[in-house]
């Protein structure tokens, strides 16, 4: 048993929320929500191991109080690579892109220290030098000297963190891997040709392919790291053996901080560190790669329309928040799963946001349309008798307070059994509906409240209202009712008529809700009783009127 009914207009809710989210994340319109979310799960990642043997020298404050101001000699790092020469490969993410001017010897020093290391890997970068993009490289004889080159460039979101990185790039064409990717495969033998310098052209851009993401984490880092001064001074050859080594500036000040998902207290984390993530991962095969935004918009639209059809079909109506919550929470989970156990990232928090937001107005309009079932009449739409009442008690108590008249309209379809014996009681539904517009037509003004007070017996609450008003308004609908000219052949008029009852006073200390019906529907008898089609006002008789004035004057003076 279905336990929402599916209006015509809902039925295309499915296909109009599959079509939004499609628009939404193709866009990404909404793409910082995503942003949050692996932010979230990349911080919360539980499955995370270090690894023994990736190593981190790093060039911060303790090594700059020790060794000097930076830039150093190159002697350092040429000596630094000697003793790194067990290790399986080295990342020398330090640019050198400019000879020494006080000693060129020492250049050449450095790059016979690269080939007798034979494992070291250096850095490309895109740059922009009079208004001209360049590819900034190592002095030729130390790129000539090294295993392998990789690009730093690292991909930067719309809120300006890193998250990912291109596993190709280059200037013209995508020609280098990316640093990591370089360091992973000198580590593990799988070496590829250096390409020439590219000769700058006007015009050209410096092209990516083959995006990944970084695989962040929190907690211990998947690294170890040490000072640049202790692995040059202290610590022994033997331990960086067997080691993937990476070399680079993790001292505050020197440019190179970069916003990630795990910066601690937003100070942003080192190049090389990120270029440490990154080895982790293609080693551990922890190598997260997004899914095409083609494919997550097409899987999104198929998950919020498929989705939104079943649950809004098979939930009953108190329970489909609480359905819809879970759904959404679902997709949350599932993108979490396929990041953690599949190194697959799908977004998904677009999805879940638009599920939420369908269930929770489903719920709401349901709420509603169940709120409208208590108090309108089925067949009419009118008001039914339980709003009717509940709105006159208020008002009646509203306008003893105030000492102000309202007036209370009865009235009644004349001969209405006839006419569903003589045309059946379908066409008598449709008298009723007809007769109920005319009245929301007749009485729509501001403190007019109409209701189908059951069978063919309706009521008009007015407010302010005194009986002259009320009585001039009955009569105009009385005339508008006429000029419909509804055929009813078995009335002695030959058409639809009614009968009205008026009632209007100054609700007093001896007047009731329940006083004020039957003297409407007294007035309404007294109509029906002097030929029907007509307007009858109540009038109280001659001594009960003396009465309640004096029982008025007296609650007034008390």
């Amino acid at each position: 048993m279905r336990s929402v009914q599916i209006s015509r207009y809902s039925r295309g809710i499915p296909l109009l929320l599959a079509l939004l989210g499609l628009l939404l994340i193709a866009s990404q319109l909404l793409g910082r929500l995503d942003f949050w979310l692996y932010d979230s799960l990349t911080r919360a990642n539980p499955f995370h191991q270090p690894d023994q043997n990736l190593i981190v020298v790093a060039i911060d404050e303790k090594s700059l109080s020790e060794l000097g101001r930076w830039p150093w000699p190159r002697a350092y790092h040429a000596q630094l690579l000697d003793k790194l020469g067990g290790a399986h490969a080295v990342g020398f993410d330090i640019a050198i892109a400019e000879p020494s001017r006080d000693h060129p010897e020492a250049d050449k020093h450095l790059a016979n220290a690269i080939r007798r290391n034979g494992k070291v890997v250096g850095p490309v970068f895109p740059e922009l030098q009079g208004g001209q993009l360049l590819e900034t490289r190592p002095l030729p004889a130390m790129a000539a000297a090294m295993a392998a080159l990789g690009h730093t460039d690292y991909e930067r979101d719309e809120d300006g963190t890193i998250r990912r990185v291109y596993l190709r790039a280059g200037l013209g064409a995508p020609r280098y891997p990316s640093f990591a990717a370089a360091v992973r495969a000198v580590a593990l033998g799988q070496r590829e040709t250096i390409p020439p310098p590219q000769r700058p052209r006007p015009g050209q851009a410096w092209q990516r392919r083959d995006l990944a993401m970084v695989p962040f984490s929190s907690g211990p880092k998947p690294f170890h790291t040490v000072s640049y001064s202790d692995a040059l001074a202290r610590l022994p050859p033997s331990f960086f053996e067997d080691s993937i080594v990476l070399i680079g500036v993790t001292a505050n000040g020197l440019g190179n901080q970069q916003p990630t998902p795990v910066s601690a207290n937003n100070t942003g984390m080192p190049g090389v560190e990120i270029d440490a993530y990154m080895v982790h991962g293609l080693l551990t095969h922890q190598q997260i790669r997004p899914m095409p935004l083609p494919w997550e918009s097409l899987l999104g639209a198929l998950l919020l329309g498929l989705g939104d059809w079943l649950l809004s079909r098979r939930l009953r109506p108190r329970r489909l928040l609480t359905g819809y919550a879970l759904a959404s929470g679902a997709t949350l989970l599932a993108s979490a799963s396929l990041l953690y156990f599949a190194s697959l990232w799908a977004g998904g928090s677009v999805v879940a946001m638009l599920l939420l937001l369908s269930g929770t107005l489903r719920y709401v309009s349901g709420q509603a349309q169940l709120f409208s079932l208590a108090f309108t009449d089925s067949l009419t739409r009118l008001y039914n008798r339980r709003h009717f009442d509940e709105a006159f008690a208020h008002a009646f108590e509203q306008y003893r307070q105030r000492h102000k008249p309202l007036a209370l309209i009865i009235l009644d379809i004349d001969h209405f059994k006839k006419y569903n014996d003589h045309y059946g009681h379908y066409a008598g539904d449709e008298v009723l509906q007809k007769v109920a517009r005319a009245l929301r037509d007749g009485f729509r003004q501001k403190g007019q409240l109409v209701a189908r007070l059951g069978g063919e017996e309706f009521g008009v609450l007015l407010t302010p209202s005194d009986a002259p008003q009320a009585f001039a308004a009955a009569e105009r609908f009385l005339g508008q009712l006429a000029a419909m000219e509804l055929p009813h052949s078995a009335s002695p008029l030959g058409q639809v008529s009614c009968s009205i009852g008026v009632c209007a006073c100054i609700p007093g200390p001896t007047d009731s809700t329940r006083s004020l019906f039957e003297q409407a529907d007294q007035a309404l008898y007294e109509a029906k009783r002097g030929g029907r089609n007509r307007v009858s006002l109540y009038h109280l008789p001659r001594d009960a009127g003396a009465k309640k004035n004096a029982d008025d004057a007296s609650a007034l003076l008390d």
